[in-house]
């Protein structure tokens, strides 16, 4: 069975394993106030004014619904874990807008909207491809910030803002060009133009 709040005054929803059938539960009279069918879901998460809902499925896969009527709006999505089962996060923001952070990214939906309306992509820090090296422990309520930590347990809480991360990246290189050693290991290829304004 799983419990999950559900935005109305004293209610909740509430799920069982193998039961097609969430039911909205209020917590002063016990009884279910109404119901959302979806079969072989694992977990449920609702947006603040209960139209929308996030579902997870089998192999950590999540679809964004609409609730009336009921239908699937976006997804299936990518799996939320890798083969190392990497910790992940995933909620709605206040906006409505639904934050996925997993597998080495941060993804941002917009009921309606089926790709991403921001997404970040985050390469191992040595440049290599392999396994996911960040995990997603949790966001903001505003998703602007995610905490992160790499396989060493080391992070923290990292801002959604390219612009800082320019400025920070300007300021750690002496606001100057790279050279092609700092190129090469680069998980996506540099611009060709300077990246630090001149100063």
């Amino acid at each position: 069975m799983g419990i999950r709040v559900y935005p109305a005054e004293n209610q909740l929803a509430v799920t069982i394993f193998g039961d097609p059938t969430i039911r909205i539960v209020d917590l002063t009279t016990g009884r279910v106030t109404g119901t959302v069918t979806a079969a072989d879901h694992l977990g449920v998460q609702f947006d603040r004014d209960g139209r929308a809902f996030a579902l997870l499925r089998q192999g950590s896969v999540v679809e964004l619904w609409r609730r009336d009527p009921p239908r699937r709006d976006i997804g299936p999505l990518y799996s939320l874990t890798d083969i190392g089962g990497t910790p992940w996060y995933a909620g709605f923001m206040p906006d409505g807008r639904y934050l996925i952070a997993a597998n080495n990214a941060v993804r941002i939906y917009e009921i309606g909207t089926p790709p991403p309306v921001d997404s970040y992509e985050f390469g191992r820090p040595d440049g290599s491809r392999q396994t996911t090296p960040y995990s997603f422990i949790s966001a903001s309520r505003d998703g602007s910030t995610v905490l992160y930590a790499d396989e060493d347990g080391v992070g923290g809480p990292l801002a959604l803002d390219p612009a800082v991360w320019q400025r920070g990246l300007c300021e750690a290189i002496g606001h100057r060009g790279f050279t092609d050693a700092e190129r090469a290991p680069l998980p996506v290829p540099a611009p060709t133009r300077p990246v630090c304004p001149a100063s």
